[in-house]
């Protein structure tokens, strides 16, 4: 089970680690995009509520946030594995079955890498901010049809408030 974890885990960092890097590797300009790293793999489970004992119980990854629909079932859950480095938790259903369903970059000015996806010819959504983490956010599709977000964990969003109070 272990393996197989690690495993899912490390598809989208292999996948990605060469293209990534060579984005704006060497930028020295602060308001130019930047792709920091690789933020967190989001996991479409069945059982939402053992996938998140598991993580926290077995594991002992925090839970950092959970929100919930009006009907009280969850939309997601984040675990921290890191201080930079999550697991998004979201429940499976007949249009997203189980198993790994994107995985998240973290950036310097979403919106100038948000600008040089488009240049790229790379399929991307405008930067907007998440009703829920408050955090910039855009979708976009690689060649090969994966999808992966692109976020900026900006002043006053949930995720810079975790990651700035992670204790080693």
């Amino acid at each position: 089970m272990k393996a197989k974890i690690i495993f899912i885990l490390a598809v989208p960092i292999l996948f990605f680690a060469g293209f990534i890097s060579g984005l704006h590797h060497g930028s020295e300009n602060k308001e130019e995009g930047k792709i920091l790293g690789l933020n967190h793999v989001g996991l479409r489970v069945a059982d939402f509520d053992k996938a998140l004992d598991f993580y926290q119980n077995d594991l002992g990854f925090q839970m950092i946030y959970q929100f919930d629909n009006a009907e009280g079932y969850p939309i997601f859950a984040y675990v921290q594995i890191s201080k930079s480095t999550f697991i998004e938790l979201l429940p499976a259903n007949e249009e997203h079955p189980e198993g790994i369903d994107h995985f998240g970059l973290e950036t310097h000015n979403n919106q100038a890498v948000v600008s040089n996806f488009h240049s790229l010819g790379i399929e991307c959504t405008k930067s907007t901010v998440s009703p829920f983490t408050h955090v910039n956010i855009a979708h976009a599709i690689d060649p090969n049809g994966i999808y992966f977000e692109i976020i900026e964990a900006t002043e006053g969003s949930d995720l810079k408030r975790v990651m700035d109070n992670w204790k080693d």
